[in-house]
């Protein structure tokens, strides 16, 4: 899945981001990511750290783990509250699937809604860059 997927330098305000390096359609799961479930204690210790900023809220039975850590160039997608990509998670394999809710085309940035949810609105731990 890799393939379809590159990181590159976006801004200096935002950093890097995830591409597509070949034209995704609407629907196409186009990474898996497999984790880390970081405890609450641990994530304490760790929330406010740059690692902090990559953190996905695991909130399976609101088990003593709330907090992964997923392994993947997905970690580099950007933030947009109108994003072309959405992620969900697949509680029984341990893993969050990223795939695209419009057409993305080769060379287009792919972004989520750190919120979760595609719609929602409201604001996120830092000023959103365009």
């Amino acid at each position: 899945m890799k393939e379809i997927i590159e990181v590159k330098f976006v801004s200096s305000e935002k950093g890097r981001g995830v591409f597509a390096t070949k034209n995704i359609r609407k629907g196409m799961i186009f990474d898996i990511a497999h984790f880390v479930l970081i405890s609450n204690d641990e994530y304490e210790i760790i929330k406010d750290t740059t690692i902090g900023n990559y953190l996905f809220f695991w909130d399976e039975n609101k088990s003593e783990y709330q907090t992964a850590i997923p392994f993947t160039i997905c970690q580099f997608i950007n933030h947009s509250f109108n994003p072309n990509a959405k992620y969900s998670y697949k509680y029984t394999n341990k893993a969050i699937k990223f795939s695209a809710i419009k057409d993305i085309v080769k060379g287009e940035e792919i972004t989520l809604n750190y919120n979760g949810v595609v719609k929602d609105d409201t604001p996120v731990w830092f000023e959103v860059k365009q």
